[in-house]
């Protein structure tokens, strides 16, 4: 090939690159970020769903400079306060994502876009928040459907790094994020297809009975030369973290270059958990899995928290009696085993709950985050209830969280972060009308509402021409 034709490729790709450039930025949304909150409002006329306590009907909530101020019914207004006439409507809490990768996968097939994972194993000084894409198009997609906040998580190796909790509104990472370090991901190595079928817990806890009544023993996972690779990805983790023990002890926080004594920033990165300011979130789906990985975290002194939790139910009394949460789902999946029943899934939550399990529920996804309230409306059907279902996608994981002081519910000295909505968010159907984030009125444009107005304009003109 002569130079003559390479240059006209050069410049032919050029113009496609170009081309294509243009055209995502026609289709993005690209909503601007709010301002900060100028004066006191008052939402009057709504039925409030505080989460905390019982629905008011005709109730009045009023905020100013991102706080709640009042909520009740029969307020008196204060002088120059903005008034907006919610009759009919509802409001409810800025829902809460808490097991997604918002702004850190924006098409998961292309890898310029996809910054969830590191390279190696482990990788607890990998911070997501620092990764964020303030501008990703999932972002205000999720907030049309309610979603205030969002914890994002990576993922891959063994230890992956340390999840953010955002808020879905800001110009940047650091406007976005909530809480920096939300706690250390672990990915806990599988046990599965080592054993036939999970014991009783019962059975578990006091070892197998024959129909004589006499012990029997089963071949445990750690005695089959199988999973000599699984048992050295186990030791991978719990060595660094004694590791990570001995430096934080001998090394405070803060620790500065000294005689050319640099700080071990794979074991800084652990220093939150260690130190149980943060949690554990340990990605754990077979029953045993979960029990193994909760041992050794208490063990470790930790805090764990158990995130997908497929077979949780199967262990809910061990974890009840530990206070270990769950994050659990997604709830729309197919059950695990062939033999399990149709609604395995659906079910779960009700379980957790039954039990007395701390729990919330997660969509575990990027582009469908938005999907999050359906989920919880699938686990209300099959036995939570309504109210717990809407508990499980606001106050829940503001527990879990350790932000329940801020967000989660509509309680006086809270963040004003709520929904205006025309029904139940649970359903279908229902509109999210207007949001608000710490005070400030959200655009709750995406490019769905752009793509949804591009073709009613196509509609109206195709009938307009009709007409004539």
């Amino acid at each position: 090939m002569n130079f003559s034709t390479c240059n006209k490729t050069l410049t032919l790709i050029l113009m496609l690159s170009s081309i294509a450039t243009v055209t995502s930025m026609a289709l993005s949304s690209d909503p601007v970020p709010a301002p900060e909150q100028s004066g006191p409002i008052a939402i009057v006329g709504a039925t409030i769903h505080p989460v905390d306590r019982a629905p008011i009907e005709d109730g009045i909530i009023i905020f100013d400079r991102g706080q709640i101020t009042h909520v009740g019914f029969k307020i008196q207004i204060p002088a120059g306060c903005e008034v907006i006439d919610a009759s009919g409507k509802h409001v409810y809490p800025g829902l809460i994502a808490s097991a997604t990768s918002l702004g850190l996968i924006e098409i998961s097939s292309i890898q310029a876009t996809n910054d969830q994972r590191e390279a190696g194993n482990l990788n607890p000084n990998a911070r997501a928040v620092s990764s964020v894409n303030p501008d990703s198009e999932h972002i205000p997609v999720a907030r049309a459907n309610g979603i205030a906040l969002a914890a994002t998580r990576p993922s891959g190796g063994l230890i992956s790094g340390q999840s953010a909790l955002l808020r879905l509104d800001g110009w940047s990472w650091e406007d976005l994020a909530v809480t920096q370090n939300l706690g250390v991901e672990i990915q806990w190595p599988s046990m599965e297809g080592r054993r036939r079928f999970f014991e009783d817990e019962d059975a578990h806890a006091e070892g197998h009975h024959d129909h004589a009544g006499t012990p029997t023993v089963e071949p445990r996972a750690e005695d089959n030369p199988r999973d000599a690779s699984r048992r050295a990805r186990v030791d991978e983790i719990r060595d660094l973290f004694v590791q990570a023990k001995i430096y934080c002890k001998s090394r405070p926080a803060g620790w500065k270059v000294s005689d050319g004594n640099a700080p071990d920033l794979l074991l800084e990165g652990l220093r939150a958990a260690v130190d149980r300011t943060c949690p554990v979130f340990i990605h754990a789906e077979g029953a045993r899995e979960i029990r193994a990985a909760v041992e050794w975290a208490l063990g470790a002194e930790l805090r764990p928290v158990i995130v997908g939790g497929r077979d949780a139910p199967q262990v809910a009394s061990f974890l009840a009696e530990r206070n270990v949460p769950v994050i659990y789902g997604p709830v729309h999946r197919l059950p695990a085993k062939r033999d399990a029943a149709y609604d395995e899934p659906f079910t779960a939550p009700a379980a957790l709950a039954r039990a007395g399990v701390e729990f919330c529920i997660g969509s575990f996804d990027t582009s469908n985050v938005r999907n999050l309230p359906y989920h919880a409306a699938t686990a209300a059907a099959y036995g939570l209830g309504a109210d717990k279902a809407l508990e499980a996608i606001t106050l829940a994981p503001a527990r879990i969280f350790g932000v329940a002081d801020r967000y989660g519910s509509l309680t006086r000295g809270k963040s004003a972060t709520m929904i205006i909505t025309n029904g139940d968010p649970l359903e279908i159907p229902t509109q999210v009308e207007a949001m608000w984030i710490d005070g400030r009125r959200v655009d709750l444009t995406s490019r769905h509402t752009k793509l949804r107005d591009k073709y009613a304009e196509k509609i109206r003109r195709q009938a307009e021409r009709r007409a004539f």
